[in-house]
């Protein structure tokens, strides 16, 4: 009771930037992932749909910001795992023409309504086939109000995993890959390599990242390469 209290306690949402929001992941029995709100006009995109148990704690965050959840119109999603996409299909029945994108290589199986990529056994919950507006590929690049993000495709944890860089204010969001003081995401799920993640990891060093936005635990406002540097250094001793 008194752990319940202290969640419900808990700021959900956090001021990145003018116009983006860190949601931030909810703890309990299932895990949860960071999500993030992006403003474009009227509108608002999510990075990350966080798992189905959380759904309502996601409406409230929005809503916390002066936002109806009718002004959504775009789901993006760094992958399929369900501690990601759990809450998509909650989203797409309020939201009939609401926009899912998510790169190739996952989206096909998405479409399929595939469980084993999105780890549905393990978390206990099956995804319907969901329709993929977009499947997103390496060097695209995607304009949300005052944002203009780099696709990133970086498999390793997953097969289709995906990061957004922002140039401009050299921030990344980094899904599953990367995450703060020197750790990365797991390469023992379905699709899992340990030698691709490795190479992505290398990639991501090489970006000017200030602002890292990883899925899981907290964010870095500054020194984000040097985050990414430390997860590198590790991963090449144990992947």
């Amino acid at each position: 009771m008194i752990m319940a209290l202290l969640i419900m306690a808990a700021k959900l949402v956090h001021k990145v930037l003018d116009g983006f929001y860190w949601i931030v992941a909810r703890e309990g029995m299932l895990p949860d992932s960071n999500i993030f709100l992006v403003k474009d006009g009227d509108h608002f995109v999510l990075f990350d749909a966080g798992i189905q148990h959380f759904f309502k704690d996601t409406v409230a965050a929005i809503e916390e910001l002066g936002l109806k959840l009718k002004q959504m119109d775009r789901l993006i999603l760094t992958h399929t795992h369900l501690d990601h996409s759990g809450s998509t299909p909650e989203f797409k029945g309020r939201l009939k023409d609401l926009e899912v994108w998510v790169s190739e290589e996952e989206g096909v199986l998405l479409e399929k309504g595939d469980d084993t990529i999105v780890l549905g056994s393990m978390l206990g919950q099956t995804l319907p086939p969901i329709p993929v507006a977009k499947k997103l590929h390496d060097g695209d690049v995607i304009k949300v109000g005052a944002y203009s993000f780099q696709v990133l495709l970086t498999p390793g944890h997953s097969a289709g995993s995906l990061c957004f860089f922002e140039p401009q204010h050299k921030l990344l969001i980094s899904g599953d890959v990367v995450f703060r003081h020197g750790s990365f995401g797991r390469v023992d799920f379905p699709t899992g390599s340990g030698m691709l993640l490795k190479r992505s990891i290398e990639r991501l060093a090489e970006l000017p990242v200030d602002m890292l936005l990883p899925g899981h635990m907290g964010i870095a406002m500054k020194d984000g390469q040097r985050e990414i540097s430390l997860s590198l250094q590790f991963a090449r001793q144990v992947l």
